[in-house]
């Protein structure tokens, strides 16, 4: 206010316009710093890989928000995949290929390295259905006593060609008490097509049924299941039925 050299005029309209949009520009260029801060909204971006390191061309995705909003692409012939701009958040984020284990994760979106995304599917697990069948028992026996086993489970995928099979046989003891079941197996087949291990995924099987489940299984060979030209192990999922047949 001291100042008597300084212009007590107001500004020209054009002064004001330039003034304002310089105001304008600073004010975006913080939101900008702000946003680019946080890290969004950006391309959701990525590859997807097999456990060899080689890409999956086709396999779907979905990325779900909070809101139970949902974006799907499908991945090139690169396995690169691109979602459309997302802001910063909480996603549930998945993959899906045939003969793969499906990808699921929580995802938190924060930073800029978090709109970049490398999945590695995993192979998936086979599955086999077998029924093993005898003949029913005019007079019913007391059933064997049972000891207790415990183990877990399995998945699917398609499965390898089996080239050695060998049917479970009924057990005499339950065929004589009338008992019929089924018999749930986790089975790895190794890079060889030879079953590693066999182990029942139910408490609820009568031991007898179990061990020869096992002993069928156990006996079964495959040809390789091959993962871009290199066997891989594979865990199958057997269901092996007992029934009894008039």
């Amino acid at each position: 206010m001291l100042n008597t050299k300084a212009s007590r005029t107001v500004p020209s309209v054009g002064a004001r316009a330039a003034i304002l949009a310089a105001l304008v520009a600073a004010a975006c260029g913080v939101a900008v710093l702000g946003l680019s801060a946080q890290g969004g909204p950006l391309s959701l971006h990525g590859s997807v890989y097999d456990s060899t390191g080689a890409v999956l061309p086709a396999v779907e995705m979905a990325l779900t928000n909070d809101r139970g909003i949902k974006w799907t692409t499908v991945t090139d012939g690169a396995g690169k995949f691109e979602f459309d701009p997302v802001g910063p958040g909480e996603y549930e984020f998945e993959a899906y290929m045939a003969g793969f284990t499906s990808y699921k994760k929580k995802v938190t979106l924060e930073g800029p390295k978090d709109w970049n995304r490398i999945i590695t599917l995993q192979v998936g697990n086979l599955e086999e259905t077998i029924t093993a069948t005898a003949q029913r028992p005019k007079q019913v026996a007391a059933p064997a006593a049972a000891s207790g086993a415990r183990v877990r489970v399995g998945g699917n995928i398609q499965p390898p060609t089996k080239t050695g099979d060998a049917r479970p046989v009924y057990p005499e003891s339950m065929r004589a008490a009338g008992l019929e079941g089924m018999v749930p197996l986790e089975v790895v087949i190794g890079k060889d097509g030879k079953v590693i291990f066999a182990r029942v995924v139910s408490a609820q099987v009568h031991p007898e049924f179990a061990k020869a489940a096992i002993q069928a299984v156990e006996q079964w060979t495959f040809t390789p299941t091959l993962l871009n030209g290199a066997p891989v192990e594979v865990t199958m999922t057997a269901s092996i039925s007992f029934r009894l047949v008039d």
